[in-house]
């Protein structure tokens, strides 16, 4: 069977050579070329090497593959941010970081993504290493699973700070595959109404799974669901947002989105395998000899072969547990026991005077607000209302630990001692941060609230008072403001206010998308930064305007257009022909060219400008005085091509003598000529003419005469 083949871009010959091994070692074909430019015929899969002062480099990279294919890039070093906006290119599916970048690393990923068969920790670790397994369906369950992982890394040595990364991320992790990913036929999430205190006491049929496993310089742990229901597109915006929220490190922006910005602040890798439908499961690494904590690999995993079966089967197996501590000898047994035995003794005497009745009392409950839930000791009691919640039956000097619980509020708890009368508890419940979100169509829009600016759309407010409301308006060029009056959520809840934005009467929108699309939009001679095709520009209303499509390999179209007043244009549509660019100069400053076969491109002063689609032509170069009329072949071939052209001159001798010369007026005394050997006919006043074969040479003067 052939390998597949993988394409190679990096002029970075080192790296080039470590990439090719990593890819060889996944059992495809590597072909390495130096630049974007140079990618031709059929790949699978292209890794592109990307240095900080090109990374635009990648732009062109997904219009010279084939659909299916697939890209990872390799950045110089560590960054989330510039991760997340490659993996918004198309077809950019992983994202890896060049700094101690092995061939066992780039062969993992290239393996998975060439192969599918993505689910399970075994394809990101060595093997021989041993793979432990637990099932969590509930909040219980959750919490067992982290403690027993914890247990299991403290063990082996891991450091304390590694641990607690571990833990939060496995927490954030379980978090989402037991109250996010579950959704019911219809695709409806299951827990989408369920207040907060309700789901944690209720458990799926279908489990997650948990994987861990350890070779003591890395800590690898993965999470998978029996739902599929996360996007690649929906963790990016996440990720997105929090990047770009003023309020991310405090949890303000919420969610599961805040809990993969998490993650991707922890891990070493962070991975995303995708069966939609079926499964998805998120694998962490952790480098446990790394002085700082960087993210070294984010990337998508879709499964290219039929799991479905596989994956719900793992859900029912009997799964690894951590190895059981090594039994201890008889001698120890025999020792706990005596110990035990004396212990129970001692406690006998101690306890024996309080074996009598004692007395009882009651505590009364009251929280602010009213409608929390009462637990004693983590029992359920009631909830509180207009009356205090009274629990009875309790001894008197005892200590009991009262917790008040609401939806949208921190918990409160509180360690009570009971006295022979009532005792009387208040709790007071702090509001958990609401988050209000403001979009607007179209985005970009700049948000003022109470008169303060605030940022763009989309924009989280999460500093905003449960339930209060906000004088809000939105700027956007082009547009007239939009004004609203706007309620933050009640404690604890997001909500969303999407503001239709309406065209400013001068204003008018140009649309403009072209077939291959990615293409630079230039307004006149200007580029239009910041779009590409398709996409549209803002202009002012009734006038004319004229817009150039570039892509390079490509011949650019020019398209004039007249904006209307507070609307959008019809999409202009632009078929790109491959092509280029030709630019012809010449050392003639009189000489006009024309292109044979364009009609736009005739009797040009130099130098020549002409947009060509690919194929053979002919440059004609004439001048009148000095006398020219040259001809020079070109071929444009899907790259702009640009040409100097230095004609020579032959000149006679005296002005008793002339040039005859095909199209030359009579008394010629001075031509030009392509450097050449040439053959030109020299009249004298009197007598015959003669021929002489001329060498000319660009930029000189060659003088003839009849002597022999």
């Amino acid at each position: 069977m052939l390998s597949k083949r993988v394409i190679i871009v990096s002029a970075d010959r080192a790296l080039a050579k470590r990439l090719a091994a990593g890819v060889m070692a996944a059992g495809a074909t590597a072909e390495t070329v130096a630049s974007a430019e140079e990618i031709a015929g059929r790949a699978e899969l292209v890794v592109v090497s990307l240095s900080l002062d090109a990374l635009g480099a990648i732009e062109t990279v997904p219009a010279r593959i084939p659909d299916g294919a697939s890209i990872v890039c390799v950045i110089p070093t560590s960054s989330l941010e510039l991760t997340v906006e490659l993996l918004k290119t198309p077809k950019v599916v992983a994202v890896l970081v060049a700094d101690e970048l092995g061939p066992g690393q780039l062969a993992a990923v290239v393996s998975r993504l060439l192969y599918g068969d993505v689910f399970g920790l075994e394809k990101v670790i060595p093997w021989g290493v041993k793979v432990y397994s637990l099932l969590v369906g509930d909040y219980q369950e959750k919490s067992v699973a982290i403690a027993t992982i914890s247990e299991y890394a403290g063990t082996l040595g891991v450091r304390r700070k590694y641990r607690e990364a571990i833990e939060q991320c496995l927490d954030e992790l379980l978090m989402n595959a037991l109250y996010d990913a579950p959704v019911d036929a219809e695709g409806k999430q299951v827990f989408a109404d369920v207040p907060t205190k309700t789901r944690i006491s209720l458990r799926m049929e279908q489990k997650a799974v948990v994987q861990y496993a350890c070779d003591g310089a890395t800590f690898a742990v993965s999470v998978r669901d029996s739902f599929g229901t996360l996007r690649r597109e929906t963790a990016l915006k996440f990720l997105d947002t929090c990047l770009h929220s003023t309020e991310q490190l405090d949890r303000k922006v919420g969610g599961a989105g805040l809990g993969l910005y998490i993650i991707a602040n922890a891990a070493t890798t962070f991975q995303v395998s995708l069966h939609p439908g079926v499964a998805t499961e998120v694998t962490c690494t952790f480098d446990l000899s790394a002085t700082k904590v960087q993210l070294k690999e984010l990337g998508f995993f879709p499964e290219k072969i039929d799991s479905a079966g596989r994956l719900v089967a793992g859900v029912s197996r009997l799964l690894a547990r951590p190895p059981a501590p090594v039994a201890a000898s008889r001698g120890v047994v025999a020792l706990l026991v005596t110990a035990i035995a004396l212990m129970l003794g001692m406690i006998g005497v101690v306890a024996w005077p309080r074996l009598r009745p004692h007395p009882r009392t009651a505590i009364a409950v009251t929280t602010t607000p009213p409608g929390a839930a009462i637990d004693v000791d983590g029992i359920a009691k009631g909830t509180s209302g207009a009356a205090p919640v009274v629990v009875g039956e309790l001894d008197v000097g005892q200590k009991y630990q009262v917790g008040a619980r609401r939806d949208g509020y921190e918990p409160a708890v509180e360690l009570v001692v009971t006295r022979a009368q009532t005792t009387a508890v208040e709790l007071a419940l702090k509001p958990l941060p609401s988050t209000l979100t403001v979009t607007s169509v179209p985005p970009g829009a700049t948000v003022t609230l109470d008169g303060q600016e605030r940022g763009t759309t989309p924009l989280a407010l999460g500093d905003l008072a449960p339930a209060s409301e906000h004088a809000m308006k939105l700027s956007r060029s082009g547009y007239t403001d939009a004004v609203r009056t706007v309620r933050a959520p009640e404690p604890g809840t997001r909500a969303e206010v999407e503001v239709g934005m309406t065209l400013d009467p001068d204003t008018g929108i140009v649309r403009i998308a072209s077939v291959p699309s990615g293409a630079d939009i230039y307004q006149g001679a200007e580029i239009i930064g910041g779009i590409k095709t398709p996409g549209e520009h803002l202009v002012r209303a009734g006038r004319t305007y004229e817009f150039t499509v570039r892509l390079p390999g490509y011949r650019p179209e020019v398209r004039i257009v007249v904006a209307k007043r507070g609307a959008a244009l019809d999409p202009i549509a632009v078929k790109l022909l491959a092509g280029g660019r030709l630019t012809v100069a010449t050392n003639v400053t009189e000489a006009k060219l024309s292109v044979t076969g364009a009609a736009a491109c005739q009797n040009r002063p130099s130098p020549l400008v002409c947009d060509l689609a690919d194929g053979d032509y002919k440059v004609r170069i004439q001048a009148p005085r000095p006398f020219v009329n040259e001809t020079m072949d070109v071929t444009v071939a899907g790259a702009d091509l640009a040409r100097r052209v230095d004609l020579g001159w032959v000149q006679v001798a005296n002005n008793d003598l002339s040039l005859v010369l095909q199209g030359a007026p009579p008394g010629t005394k001075k031509a030009g000529f392509l450097e050449r050997d040439v053959k030109v006919t020299i009249a004298p006043a009197k007598g015959a003419a003669i021929i002489r074969t001329v060498r000319v040479q660009a930029g000189k003067t060659t003088v003839v005469d009849v002597k022999p």
